[in-house]
């Protein structure tokens, strides 16, 4: 039996990547779904859980077996057109949804420090940009520090002091037939499964490998629950929060200025808590949003990859890996720039590759010949609905434009 230690460490990628998918774009998402439909939502997140957790484990047995990242996996099944067509959609969602992730972290660093958001902006990509140079046992170590951090929302949640009974019915399966509240629900299931944390978590394998941290296949799939579940339960204690002060009120939030002045009534603490979480969930997505963009791209190019290797090795993946997050990051300064635009467009081009890859993945992950074996059960019927729930939201999205 591993001791707790290693058992953690085997299981940081999966928190990780579960952790970077509450990203500021998703912490305003939960906290307009909170302020609009109160505690009825929660049950959903149940359901995406064995969803998300489908998503990461395919990804995740795609890598383990061919020993390599999904781009090149794709590449060679599908031909370099169609493997491109999906890069190029990943990179126009992850530098849209980095430039407004860059703009929400400097937002929320201006409202502690009173300095004007734009004056964070550079300071911010230059910290991330060396730590990026680091290797990659160093940059697991800060974002493992952020994932932790992330535990701040549900200092907010419990300062928040929610409704033990109505939290709890919150959990059961209910439906409101009104138009608010399904836009809220197909924006929640849009936004817990993202394109991006299938590469980045394949990505994570490979590395886990080249650093000699290397499990079973069957421990390194299990070891991506606990990341999935950690997700969604952060996931609902920022619902928790917003419903808890915010649904009673009718507040209407877009933007991490509308959220915070919204969660005032927190008082100090519960609102110095929910800021904090909001900065640690940016500092721990704007890496892995610009590091799944560089696994991508740098494999379909047929460059090096991977920060073990190194920036002087691996120069073209190191090229997107750091440029791609400062000139997104850049874009963030222009002066028209509107974030709540960008995530919007992010979310288009996201919404269009979902259902693609995941279609892709199930066939993948269930090749005999590639992986060896099919899908757990679970996997498969978890993965179906994921399609489903993702093409319905494209399709609300359309009708409700």
């Amino acid at each position: 039996m591993p001791k707790p230690s290693q058992q953690l460490e085997r299981e940081l990628p999966a928190l990780i990547t579960g952790g970077a998918g509450d990203d500021p774009a998703g912490v305003i998402t939960y906290t307009v779904v909170g302020a609009t439909t109160g505690f009825t939502q929660l049950w959903l997140l149940l359901l995406t859980t064995p969803m998300l957790a489908a998503a990461t484990t395919m990804a995740a047995k795609v890598a383990l077996a061919s020993g390599k990242g999904l781009t090149s996996v794709l590449a060679g099944r599908y031909g370099r057109i169609p493997s491109g067509a999906v890069v190029f959609f990943l990179l126009l969602a992850n530098m849209a949804t980095i430039a407004a992730d860059t703009a929400g972290v400097a937002v929320a660093l201006s409202m502690f420090s009173g300095v004007r958001w734009e004056v964070w902006v550079l300071p911010v990509l230059a910290l991330l940009s060396l730590l990026l140079l680091e290797g990659y046992q160093r940059v697991k170590q800060v974002l493992a520090f952020l994932t932790a951090a992330l535990l701040a929302y549900f200092v907010a949640a419990w300062v928040a002091r929610p409704d033990a009974v109505q939290v709890a019915l919150g959990f059961l399966p209910q439906l409101e037939a009104s138009n608010a509240w399904m836009i809220a629900a197909l924006g929640l299931l849009g936004t817990t499964i993202s394109p991006y944390m299938m590469f980045w978590q394949a990505g994570e394998e490979l590395e886990e490998i080249q650093a000699g941290i290397v499990a079973s296949e069957d421990q390194s799939l299990a070891d991506t629950w606990p990341g999935m579940l950690y997700s969604n339960l952060i996931a609902a204690a920022i619902v928790v929060a917003s419903a808890a002060v915010l649904h009673a009120t009718g507040a209407q939030v877009q933007t991490v200025e509308d959220a915070a002045r919204a969660l005032s009534p927190l008082g100090r603490l519960g609102y110095g808590f929910f800021i904090a979480g909001f900065i640690a969930s940016g500092l721990l997505a704007l890496p892995t949003l610009s590091g799944a963009t560089a696994y991508a791209v740098a494999e379909w190019m047929g460059w090096p990859e991977g920060m073990g290797a190194g920036p002087a090795r691996a120069r073209g993946f190191y090229v997107v890996f750091v440029g791609g997050l400062v000139l997104a990051g850049l874009i963030a300064l222009l002066p028209h720039f509107n974030p709540a635009q960008a995530l919007y467009y992010s979310q288009v081009f996201d919404g269009v590759l979902l259902p693609l890859m995941l279609m892709v993945l199930l066939f993948l992950s269930n090749d005999v010949r590639l992986t060896g074996r099919r899908n757990p059960l679970w996997v498969n019927v978890a993965a179906v609905l994921g399609v489903v729930f993702a093409v319905l939201a494209d399709a609300a999205a359309l009708f409700f434009k």
